[in-house]
């Protein structure tokens, strides 16, 4: 069961990305995903993550261990937290720039970064 769990919750850290980059016209050109594959996709990952959830609580639950299920919520709490991390960045690379807070740097052009004068002390 050890190595199915493991590919159940690395699942999302591959497909995440992957509808990421996919839908990027600046990776893609002429073969980048539509709106239609953008939220299909999307509602696929979701789905996927929420058949994950429900098999790692089923296996928790069947263990009957109150610290097992401690254990447990707190890695959930802390790979949903980082699923939605990266949820929440991939949202910024494709367009979502509401969600950014502060300084961005675009995938589609070079970085450069502005000097601010430098004045002489008086």
């Amino acid at each position: 069961p050890s190595s199915l769990f493991s590919c159940l919750l690395q699942l999302p850290f591959a497909l995440i990305p992957v509808l990421t980059f996919t839908s990027l016209p600046s990776v893609m050109h002429d073969f980048a995903n539509g709106l239609f594959w953008k939220v299909a996709g999307g509602l696929l990952i979701l789905l996927i993550c929420c058949i994950n959830m429900y098999f790692v609580v089923a296996y928790v639950m069947s263990l009957h261990n109150l610290g097992l299920y401690i254990g447990a919520a707190v890695l959930s709490v802390i790979y949903l937290s980082f699923v939605a991390y990266l949820t929440w960045l991939c949202l910024i690379a494709l367009g979502a720039s509401f969600l950014a807070c502060g300084n961005t740097v675009s995938v589609t052009r070079p970085l450069h970064l502005e000097q601010p004068p430098s004045h002489p002390p008086k």
